[in-house]
């Protein structure tokens, strides 16, 4: 416990944090002053996702890799992009068959690592494919929130490719996740 208490101290661990913290102006720009601050919402967003890059760059770079962290980034991660996404669902701007495929994936990925954490004490990194899915999904709801014509008929392409995506990213992490359970 003592270890925990220290590593929340750590650089990239107080920035997985500020990315948490980022969601309550972020929430409440989007339903209350979406076409009047949008500049500001889209900076917002963009901070937050530069946050996800600058933590994990931080923890490498200063060794500060943690078991904190670990849990830290990924779940700042979901938090913000299930929000966000919920958000945009209800003002209609991205569909619910996106958002449902987001929360389950995110529920599962988050249900899995809670496993593993309780039964084998492993936590597994995201992979490459992850980051692509999550990527995909950051763009898609930053096109969103840019509300802007062609970006949004990008969009109508860009979900497709991000489904593939997401699909094959959840099916090798499940992978991973059973062969650590089996072993």
């Amino acid at each position: 416990m003592k270890t925990i208490k220290k590593e929340i101290y750590y650089i990239s661990n107080l920035v997985s944090i500020l990315r948490i913290l980022l969601i309550i102006p972020v929430s409440y720009l989007l339903l209350y002053k979406f076409e009047s601050e949008n500049t500001l919402i889209i900076i917002l967003v963009l901070c937050m996702y530069f946050s996800d890059l600058l933590d994990g760059y931080l923890a490498r770079k200063l060794n500060q890799v943690s078991e904190f962290g670990k849990i830290i980034d990924p779940l700042a991660d979901k938090i913000a992009v299930i929000s966000i996404a919920i958000i945009l669902l209800i003002l209609g701007k991205i569909p619910i068959w996106y958002v449902s495929v987001i929360v389950i994936r995110d529920v599962l990925i988050l249900s899995f690592g809670i496993y593993l954490d309780k039964k084998k004490d492993i936590r597994l990194m995201s992979n490459y494919p992850g980051k692509i899915a999550v990527f995909s999904i950051g763009l898609i709801i930053l096109f969103a929130v840019i509300n802007n014509p062609v970006l949004i008929q990008i969009n109508s392409y860009l979900y497709i490719v991000s489904m593939l995506i997401i699909l094959y990213s959840s099916f090798l992490y499940f992978i991973r996740f059973r062969a650590t359970v089996n072993n």
